[in-house]
């Protein structure tokens, strides 16, 4: 899956990203692919940001690269969650990644997303309590 996540993000072919996204559901993702997950989830050029932050908090992916682009996907929605609905799975996702890294860059982030008082973040964040 390495090689393929390579030439998906370096060619910027969401068709390639998304069947990685579906192969990975019998691979795991390791550390050595968290470069190139960084690079697609702050790619503007597909609209899988909710499967990559799948990938992230059901496979348990914790390194801080990650922070600053959720956190850019969850306060720019107009850019990375145009298929947001009232309830904003993608923004609630978010929210479950970043908890899911559990660091204090991670915590940060969390903090700014209470800031915004979405109910959607807050009903994310009533999960943890």
């Amino acid at each position: 899956m390495n090689e393929t996540l390579k030439i998906a993000v370096e060619n910027e072919n969401e068709e390639i990203l998304v069947k990685c996204l579906d192969f990975k559901k019998t691979k795991k993702i390791d550390s050595s692919q968290y470069d190139l997950i960084e690079k697609a989830l702050s790619g503007k050029w597909h609209n899988q940001h909710e499967d990559l932050l799948n990938t992230i908090y059901l496979d348990n992916l914790k390194d801080d690269r990650f922070v600053e682009p959720i956190l850019d996907i969850a306060l720019n929605g107009e850019v990375y969650r145009q298929h947001d609905d009232e309830l904003e799975s993608t923004l609630r996702k978010c929210v479950h990644a970043l908890k899911t890294i559990d660091s204090e860059k991670s915590k940060t982030a969390i903090r700014r997303l209470k800031e915004l008082n979405n109910d959607n973040v807050k009903y994310a964040l009533e999960i943890y309590k």
